[in-house]
């Protein structure tokens, strides 16, 4: 998925939420956080890094809430929850539009990688900022259902951005 669907889909998870602006932008921040490792990634075949694997997550989770509890701030156990959920709604969004890489569910116990379409992992041996241009670009819109599906997910996030902007007006 692109890193502006994964925006998308943290914005419409907080407002289906109904969660204020702030935890809307935490869920925003880590929905994308995932794909940091695209910075340090040769490929974009080979950019799923620990930040990909939901035993990562389950280890913040688990660390930050027992912060949070041990401190008893409620604040620090939202904000790891939220993390935890946009990171989660990453992995899950990743999984269900995978093209050349899928996603470790039980890493490190397992390298197996799992996916819901056929991938292709000879066609994510570019660089990473070679994914806007053909020939991935043109690949990782050969599946109509997952392409317009991601296009839909980005209009309806900026249809309900673009309603709640003009209510304020």
């Amino acid at each position: 998925m692109f890193v502006n669907s994964h925006i998308a889909t943290g914005y419409l998870a907080g407002k289906i939420a109904k969660q204020d602006s702030k935890w809307i932008l935490l869920l925003i921040f880590s929905t994308v956080f995932p794909d940091i490792d695209g910075l340090w990634s040769n490929t974009v075949a080979g950019h799923h890094s620990i930040l990909h694997a939901p035993i990562f997550w389950i280890f913040v989770l688990l660390i930050g809430t027992g912060i949070g509890k041990f401190r008893k701030d409620k604040i620090i156990e939202k904000t790891v929850l939220i993390i935890f959920i946009g990171s989660m709604l990453h992995l899950i969004t990743d999984w269900l539009t995978a093209r050349t890489v899928g996603i470790r569910w039980f890493f490190p116990f397992s390298e197996t990688m799992y996916w819901i379409y056929p991938i292709q992992p000879e066609k994510g041996q570019i660089p990473i900022w070679d994914m806007v241009v053909a020939p991935y670009f043109p690949f990782y819109f050969e599946n109509k259902v997952l392409a317009y599906g991601e296009v839909a997910i980005n209009l309806i996030a900026l249809g309900v951005f673009g309603k709640g902007y003009l209510k304020k007006k």
